[in-house]
């Protein structure tokens, strides 16, 4: 394996490890809204956060189906596109949601929220050094 078909698969693992900590902020955010407000605010939380981890997945799916030697141009258009259905993708979840569950909007929208965090510390931490594709 050389080492840009490396690099591709560790920012793949980074991008997948961020939707895992996802799923599990959400649980978490689920659970502490059911010891704090009861059922429906945890089930409202649990929900947020799963819109946000499912979107997530999907953007990691469009962004990394094509294999590290296919042309940036291709990439970039599949980022673009990828990132249109999946904002697509979280208002519609949300629409159906909304629709047809009793959720409480302002837990539902904080377990979303709570999937941005992982988010701001992944940028903190950065990409792991082998994940970066070198310029030389």
């Amino acid at each position: 394996m050389n080492e840009l078909e490396e690099s591709f698969l560790n920012a793949r693992r980074f991008a997948l490890c961020i939707v895992l900590v996802q799923i599990g902020l959400a649980l978490l955010a689920g659970l502490i809204c059911f010891l704090l407000e009861g059922t429906g605010a945890g089930i409202s939380a649990l929900t947020g956060g799963a819109i946000g981890a499912l979107a997530s997945f999907y953007m990691v799916v469009s962004m990394f189906r094509h294999g590290p030697k296919t042309e940036p141009a291709k990439v970039l258009r599949s980022i673009y596109q990828g990132e249109f259905f999946k904002l697509a993708l979280t208002a519609g979840l949300f629409a159906l949601a909304i629709r047809f569950l009793e959720v409480s909007f302002g837990p539902m929208i904080g377990g979303f929220a709570a999937t941005f965090v992982v988010y701001w510390v992944a940028l903190g931490l950065g990409l792991p050094s082998n994940a970066a594709v070198s310029e030389d």
